[in-house]
Formats: C-alpha cells, structure tokens, sequence
C-alpha cells in the first residue's frame, strides 16, 4: 500500500495540520477549528477530512463531529520527517558528567532523555544484564489517563517490561532506531501507546538500547531527534574513551 498515492497536496497539508492539533490537545478535531488555521471553508475541510477518512487516515469516533488521526497518519508523518535536519542538542553532555561506568551512564541519560520528552524513557545493557526505566509518572499526566484502557494498556506494557526486555534488543540493531505505533509496540498490542527505540554500539561488543513510551499522538519529530542525538553522543563518547 503506498504511503500517499491519492492523496492530493492539499489533503496532505490537512491532515499535517489535524496531527500536529491532535498532538497539543487530543480532542477530535473539528473543520471549525482547522478553519481558522489554514484559511479554508468549513465546507471544503469536512469534504476533503470525509475523503481522509475513506482513505485511511482519519477516523470519526461516535460521540463526535471531528476527527483523529490513524496509526496509518502518524506512519506518513513520520515518513516524511526522513532527511530533515536533525537538531544538535548538547545536553546529554552536563547530564551525564563525571560517569565512568556505564551502568551509571545509562541510568542518568534515562533520567534526562524522560525529563526532556516528557514520556517513559528505558535503556538497557544486554550482556550486563542491565535495565533503567524513568518517567512512568509522565504517562500518568497525560490527558488519556482518563480513558480506563489507556490505563489497563499501560499497566500490561509495565507488566511485559522487564519480562520481554530481552526481544527489545531483537528488534534493533547497533545504529539502527525504529518506532513502533499503537499495535506495533511490540511490548504492548494496543492501539494506544508508540514506542521509539534505538540501538546503541558500546565497546567490548555490548549491545545497549534507548527508547521512549508514549501516546500514539507522542511528538514523533522531537523525540525521534532526542532518540538519535543521544545514540550518536553516546557512539562518540566511547568512541573518545
């Protein structure tokens, strides 16, 4: 299936705008609102967001007049942040200060990876046997917290955690980052949460892993440039030591 063979310029432009609305506030969004930020009628945006939803992109829940994006919509925005400029953010540096160890390292840069996303930041070392989870308490502020099965969702994720920790290392190899969105989280098969993970080269063939829990309506963009900033700084770091 191809990622937007008939969609035409203008629904793209939409359903750009219907994620990123959807990402600040997970209201359906409505032709009201898309409105008075793209300049078009009421009128044109219901049609073009009907033709959205017949293709796949957007689905209507029952109590509402607007829309939200589907797991296929998030897989084309993702699609198209490929090649954008990646932001340089030098923080992981003063984070993880003074570590020589990388148990120690690990653990800080998970510490720092939650508080700057603002989702579940995990790492792990494979043959240190190794595991660093922080910022559960971040999914619990979400907006969906209020739906029961966002809830019992994310209390089977934690659950198959550290149970299925060692698959994660699996599904990615040394440089490689993937993400998995709504029933592709392969922790979880909900629809409700994504994950972003990467693999880390260490020395001594180790085999480390970072990634990010979150909402299916997460900040792909940002946080998949935390993601690999922090992969490349840490490559670099034992590259120097």
């Amino acid at each position: 299936e191809s990622a937007n063979k008939n969609m035409t310029a203008r629904q793209g432009k939409i359903l750009n705008a219907i994620i990123k609305e959807y990402v600040k506030n997970p209201q359906p969004v409505s032709s009201k609102i898309l409105a008075q930020k793209l300049g078009l009628s009421s009128a044109t945006l219901r049609n073009e967001m009907m033709e959205l939803e017949k293709l796949g992109y957007l689905s209507k829940p029952h109590t509402s007049a607007g829309r939200i994006p589907t797991e296929k919509a998030y897989r084309l925005f993702i699609k198209s942040l490929e090649g954008e400029k990646k932001v340089e953010m030098p923080f992981f540096a003063k984070a993880t200060e003074g570590s020589k160890h990388p148990e120690e390292m690990f653990r800080k840069m998970t510490q720092k990876l939650a508080e700057m996303s603002g989702g579940l930041a995990f790492s792990g070392i494979k043959e240190l046997n190794t595991f660093f989870q922080s910022g559960l308490a971040n999914l619990f502020k979400e907006p969906e917290f209020e739906d029961r099965d966002y809830f019992s969702d994310m209390a089977e994720m934690m659950e198959e955690f550290e149970k299925h920790f060692d698959n994660l290392f699996k599904e990615v190899a040394e440089n490689q980052t993937k993400i998995f969105i709504g029933k592709e989280n392969p922790l979880s098969k909900t629809k409700r949460l994504s994950l972003i993970i990467s693999g880390c080269k260490m020395p001594n063939k180790k085999h480390g892993v970072i990634g990010l829990v979150g909402p299916m309506r997460m900040r792909y963009d940002y946080n998949l440039a935390l993601i690999n900033e922090l992969r490349k700084y840490l490559e670099k770091f034992y590259e120097q030591g």
